[in-house]
């Protein structure tokens, strides 16, 4: 079977890159943890990486907005959004494929598309953990944008089955998964640039401890009010939590008030 060997979860923000300050050291903390896991996932050597993002109303619109989308094939681009470089980024089509199946068995409905493009929700974190793009990516979109939202026990449940799904794969396939997105952080409201860092705090401390229900019994429009709508992409990192079905090690947490978002990068354990 494959093998899951390492989990991570980490917040992206084009301005994490496009208005990097070296001269700022909370920035810096940051960019030196994000080197942490860069380090740490190339002696991994993983051959795969499954990652959950979200999607920013780029690649799918209001025409057709799926809740969690698989992307199959061999290639995407990126958008070049943000102030994040486009890039080709491989596709481990084969795996996508397996997940996509072992989602069917189980009831996950999962919708797919071909060859997607990838915007900074994707890009930002894989630009600085992988910046070569050398390893295939099974892409995973997540709606955490859009109401109605997936409920916060589903993306448990799809998580869940993801790791059923990797070790389902009849392969030696060392794998990496990846959640990227939150934590805190208002988009286009009056509260743009806030962050919360008592809920971001809170969320952390609750993964450290293992304890999924306190998140998954979260209230979608309590975390609009507490964490603003790009708090909703937590939902990528309790997926990411139950299909590790660990605890979480916070590797960093920053409230960037210049970048408007609470930062976070943590490994997550397999049990």
């Amino acid at each position: 079977m494959a093998h899951l060997v390492a989990g991570y979860a980490t917040s992206h923000t084009g301005m994490m890159i496009r208005t990097f300050d070296r001269e700022d050291p909370v920035q810096v903390r940051v960019h030196r943890a994000f080197g942490q896991l860069r380090e740490e996932i190339a002696t991994l050597a993983p051959d795969v990486i499954v990652m959950v993002s979200s999607e920013h109303l780029n690649s799918f619109f209001y025409d057709c907005y799926p809740q969690f989308c698989v992307a199959l094939g061999k290639e995407s681009q990126g958008w070049g959004d943000a102030g994040v470089a486009a890039r080709s980024v491989p596709i481990a089509g084969d795996f996508s494929q397996h997940l996509l199946e072992c989602g069917i068995i189980e009831g996950f409905d999962l919708a797919w598309a071909a060859e997607p493009k990838l915007d900074h929700g994707f890009l930002c974190p894989l630009s600085l953990l992988t910046p070569e793009f050398d390893i295939p990516v099974v892409p995973l979109f997540m709606n955490s944008s859009t109401p109605p939202l997936p409920t916060f026990q589903r993306c448990a449940a799809l998580g869940a089955m993801i790791g059923r799904a990797i070790e389902a794969r009849a392969s030696d396939e060392r794998v990496v998964l990846l959640a990227g997105g939150g934590l805190s952080h208002w988009v286009a409201t009056p509260e743009m640039g806030e962050v919360n860092p008592v809920f971001d705090r809170w969320f952390l401390d609750c993964l450290v401890r293992g304890d999924l229900d306190a998140v998954t019994a979260l209230d979608t429009d309590d975390v609009g009010r507490r964490a603003g709508n790009g708090g909703q992409e937590i939902r990528n990192w309790i997926t990411a939590m139950a299909a590790c079905n660990g605890r979480a090690e916070v590797l960093c947490y920053e409230p960037v008030t210049r970048w408007g978002t609470g930062i976070a990068l943590a490994r997550l354990s397999a049990a």
